[in-house]
């Protein structure tokens, strides 16, 4: 996507609400879930390793925890508010574009009429992202590599004008590139 190099540090605190893209806020939003969908699965394993549960307590947490559903609703807006194609969607998630739609659409709609009164995201996105930043550079919510961790700010359209990235040359990218982490 980006051929960034050095990272350019930005405080997303001190960014104008403003200057936030939809794909910035959906971005930020995304990270937020997973976050969330960590620290549940994270105090469950907890749950399960201090063996204090009562017999149905797993399965009953198991039940209300649903992370990953959320996980996935956001990763798919993000995904259509960057430009991917609903058959882009779909092929990834190994499914067909009108099923996709179909299950997720109206969440993309909800999401593309919330405002600064009805979401947290975009009324404050900077502190949602500082938060993002702090998750994914000194928490440890996976460990993949050792390699230095890119805060999710420094790939944001809101601090492109800092870091001289060209927002829709990686729109662009986005929305013709394969992701070679993700399992095909």
């Amino acid at each position: 996507m980006s051929s960034e190099t050095v990272t350019i540090r930005v405080d997303p605190r001190e960014l104008p609400a403003d200057s936030f893209t939809e794909s910035d806020i959906a971005r930020i939003e995304l990270v937020s879930a997973i976050e969330s969908a960590a620290t549940a699965l994270g105090q469950y394993a907890q749950t399960v390793g201090e063996d204090l549960a009562q017999a149905g307590d797993y399965a009953r947490r198991a039940k209300t925890l649903h992370p990953l559903d959320s996980v996935l609703r956001q990763a798919v807006i993000a995904e259509r508010v960057r430009g991917a194609s609903w058959e882009t969607i779909a092929e990834a998630l190994r499914m067909n574009a009108p099923d996709a739609e179909a299950r997720w659409g109206d969440a993309v709609e909800r999401w593309r009429r919330e405002t600064r009164a009805t979401s947290l995201y975009r009324k404050d996105p900077g502190s949602s992202a500082a938060s993002a930043d702090k998750y994914i550079a000194t928490d440890t919510p996976y460990q993949f590599s050792t390699a230095t961790r890119r805060p999710l700010s420094a790939s944001l359209d809101a601090a492109a004008h800092l870091t001289g990235r060209d927002v829709t040359a990686a729109d662009h990218a986005f929305a013709g590139t394969v992701c070679t982490h993700c399992s095909h």
